[in-house]
């Protein structure tokens, strides 16, 4: 069983807006996501992703095939999991948990995860993920609307 977390190259740019169109689609049940004139979801940070060094754009691979993707931004010496799926078919098996943990050692220090409550999935994936992998310094604080988020420190194993 290959599991791996691959930096997406500029040409898979419109690869990943599709997925994040499914991604978004499913998000859409918590939050409130605008939708263009076309139906699509609009995510005007994406072209940033592959034109600013302090944005990463990740594939998740299970075995040569794609299982998710992940957007990582850097914001005041915080990294943000912006935006971070496994897709429907691989949750279940504990990959989401390698591919996070992967992200997050390519990245060490001082980390910043949000999610909204309401999302019992999210709830329970990011809370798991920090009791499962080695982190510092957590805390859990509450943050606008529905949301929270886990703030935490991490190094490289």
């Amino acid at each position: 069983m290959g599991l791996s977390v691959e930096i997406a190259n500029t040409d898979e740019q419109p690869f990943i807006y599709m997925l994040l169109q499914s991604y978004l689609r499913e998000l859409a049940e918590f939050e409130n996501i605008t939708r263009n004139e076309s139906g699509e979801y609009e995510y005007q940070y994406l072209k940033y992703y592959w034109t600013e060094n302090t944005r990463w754009p990740y594939l998740f691979y299970f075995d040569g095939k794609i299982a998710g993707f992940a957007l990582v931004r850097l914001e005041n010496e915080t990294f943000i999991m912006a935006e971070f799926t496994v897709f429907m078919e691989y949750r279940g098996y504990g990959f989401g948990l390698v591919f996070a943990d992967e992200l997050i050692q390519k990245h060490p220090g001082k980390w910043n995860i949000e999610y909204d409550i309401n999302n019992a999935a999210a709830n329970n994936f990011w809370n798991k993920l920090v009791k499962t992998i080695k982190v510092s310094n957590l805390k859990k604080e509450k943050a606008a609307g529905n949301r929270e988020y886990l703030e935490f420190m991490a190094g490289k194993k």
